[in-house]
Formats: structure tokens, C-alpha cells, sequence
């Protein structure tokens, strides 16, 4: 599997809506920017649907009120092959992003 187009749309919900419909393979945010409020309904849809939605070294997200709301390690989500697009995360990628 190779990238064969980077599609750009807005918001985490839209973008777990392109993986469940089938236009898309992978979501992957790799930047700080993301909140758990973006990704939290997002999640709880794809995992319904046995897909999976992590921060991008693979470490799931926790939605308590402890917790900081930045998803400071970015965000992978696929519907299949999770493992694959995680191991297709350059190193340098995970280095910046530290959960």
C-alpha cells in the first residue's frame, strides 16, 4: 500500500466520516493541534465500526476530567490495517510529537 493521494478536509469527525465510507485509508494529524473534544465522538463511531483511533505512537486517548484536552502526540485512525499505517509513522515524525 502506497499513498496514492493526500485528501484534505476539515475537522476530525469528517475525516473519520472519509475512512468509514471508504475514501479514505488513513487519517493521520501529525501535529499537536487537535483536542480530545475533535476526537472523542469520532473515536467512539470507529470503534463501533472495529476501527481505531489513537495518538499517532499508537497510545489510546483518555477522556477523563484529569486529563489535558491538546492530543499533544497527534492522531492515527484507520478502519483496517491500523498496524501497517503505524509502522509507516517516520521516526521523526514520533520524535516531535511526544504524548
Amino acid at each position: 500500500m502506497n499513498v496514492d493521494e493526500v485528501i484534505r478536509v476539515g475537522g476530525a469527525g469528517n475525516k473519520v466520516l472519509q475512512l468509514i465510507e471508504g475514501k479514505a485509508s488513513a487519517y493521520i494529524f501529525a501535529s499537536p493541534g487537535c483536542k480530545k473534544w475533535d476526537t472523542c465522538a469520532p473515536e467512539a463511531i470507529l470503534h463501533a465500526l472495529s476501527g481505531k483511533l489513537t495518538d499517532i505512537h499508537g497510545n489510546s486517548f483518555q477522556y477523563h476530567k484529569d486529563v489535558k484536552h491538546v492530543n499533544s502526540a497527534g492522531v492515527l485512525a484507520t478502519l483496517k490495517n491500523f498496524d501497517y499505517y503505524a509502522s509507516r509513522v517516520p521516526e521523526s515524525v514520533k520524535k516531535a510529537l511526544i504524548p
